[in-house]
């Protein structure tokens, strides 16, 4: 495996948690490259990834013959590169996003940033993740699984952090402001 990959991996991972869009063992991460996937494995921890903790598939594996401890999601990670034109994905835990994943079917970020680079976020019930995100992803860059998580795609690490952090912030400022409308 490349160690600049491994690299960005690394550095994608202690952003993630720096910027507390993640738990210390939560979410994922993968790479398309070179016909394969490059993807976390299972409960790794994004903050202090070691070479051990990613793994390299094929796109075109079954998802129930996925083994070398790949992440429970690699599945999920397949089928978004199946029908995306993504070159990298992140699941990552923001948790205003998934507080207001609780309330609403949409994330509208209200701030200047949210707006243009997400536009709109679509919330997908849990039982539907596998048939509804990877046909979200193909018109949104990212979506919030209810009461879970964000899957964003980018066309690398460094683009899908980037959209992870602004679906952070913009919800941070949504929640907020539902928070001071709620007093007046």
């Amino acid at each position: 495996m490349q160690d600049l990959i491994f690299e960005q991996f690394q550095q994608v991972g202690k952003d993630l948690l720096w910027l507390g869009l993640s738990t210390s063992h939560g979410g994922n991460m993968s790479v398309r490259h070179a016909g394969h996937m490059i993807v976390t494995t299972h409960f790794a921890m994004l903050g202090r990834l070691g070479p051990g903790d990613l793994v390299e598939i094929p796109l075109r594996e079954e998802p129930d013959r996925i083994a070398g401890g790949a992440s429970s999601d690699a599945g999920l990670h397949q089928l978004i590169y199946r029908f995306t034109p993504a070159a990298a994905i992140i699941h990552a835990h923001p948790p205003h996003a998934i507080a207001l994943s609780l309330r609403s079917d949409m994330i509208a970020p209200r701030d200047l940033e949210g707006s243009v680079f997400l536009r709109e976020v679509p919330v997908v019930d849990p039982e539907q993740t596998n048939s509804r995100i990877p046909q979200v992803l193909q018109t949104h860059v990212a979506a919030v699984i209810r009461g879970h998580g964000s899957y964003v795609v980018g066309r690398t690490l460094s683009e899908a952090l980037a959209y992870t952090s602004a679906l952070g912030f913009s919800s941070h400022v949504a929640y907020l402001d539902e928070l001071l409308t709620d007093k007046d």
